[in-house]
């Protein structure tokens, strides 16, 4: 079966082929962003899906939060085996007007491993800063891989831009292209977390200010509750945000000459094995 998960109703319900709609009530959904006026072959592009099938339940010892070191390593080491356990494939697809359905459909393991391994790709995101701190963001990073092959396998959607991709004919290019532009999401999704956590600050520091004016004791600690908790959530988005941009500082300095690699020396793999 797959897993349910958060939709956007308003578009499901415009799905015109029952097959697809069926096929949804079984979807854990990844992601759905909605696009309208994307053309493709003179179809209008009205929703787009990344979704993962679940075949049975990850093992209880998997942690639901993670604070151990941000490495391939330990990552695989904590979530790889719930990960192949509870997922069997993913499946990409852009619905389109008059029933047109681009689709992707991959193995969790072996089929997309085979194309972009999970080693390499989970070494990539930290190399950008970006951390994993449960199964959910690790789950997701990963299933990233199989929307990335959608792409590549649908020159029609790569020719217009889908999901703000530039056209390269490069494949390995191109890829690069695809985890930047994750990093590049995950840091505008994490300042719009700042803006909206500096606003619930400052709300709460004004109904702290009336519940010392009016004596409320109660509510007095539950804003106080409410302000401390908000302002560590802060401090976390910023120290991410700051992870992110000295990681991709490191990554815009250029090597010194005892940094760059010999041409004529064939170095072994930087990325441990699977």
């Amino acid at each position: 079966m797959f897993e349910s998960g958060s939709t956007n109703k308003g578009e499901i319900t415009k799905m015109r082929s029952k097959s697809v709609v069926k096929m949804l009530t079984f979807l854990t959904v990844v992601g759905i962003v909605t696009f309208w006026g994307t053309q493709v072959n003179s179809q209008t592009v009205n929703t787009f899906i990344e979704a993962i099938e679940v075949k049975s339940p990850k093992p209880p010892t998997t942690p639901e939060t993670y604070d151990g070191p941000q490495t391939v390593k330990a990552l695989m080491y904590a979530f790889d085996t719930a990960y192949n356990q509870k997922y069997s494939k993913a499946r990409v697809m852009a619905l389109c007007e008059d029933d047109v359905v681009y689709s992707s459909e991959l193995a969790v393991s072996g089929e997309i491993d085979a194309r972009y391994s999970r080693v390499e790709w989970l070494q990539m995101l930290l190399q950008r800063g970006i951390t994993i701190e449960n199964f959910d963001d690790y789950k997701i990073y990963l299933s990233k891989r199989h929307t990335l092959a959608f792409l590549e396998d649908n020159p029609d959607l790569q020719k217009i831009g889908f999901l703000d991709m530039p056209l390269m004919e490069d494949r390995e290019a191109y890829k690069v292209a695809y985890i930047n532009k994750l990093v590049h999401d995950k840091v505008q999704k994490s300042l719009k977390q700042v803006e909206r956590l500096k606003a619930q600050i400052e709300r709460s520091e004004k109904q702290l200010e009336r519940a010392k004016e009016q004596s409320n004791l109660k509510q007095l600690n539950q804003t106080q509750a409410k302000l401390e908790n908000a302002k560590k959530q802060l401090e976390e988005i910023k120290r991410r945000l700051k992870g992110v941009q000295e990681a991709l500082e490191r990554r815009q300095k250029p090597a010194s000459p005892s940094e760059q690699p010999n041409r004529h020396i064939r170095k072994r793999s930087p990325y441990p094995p699977l």
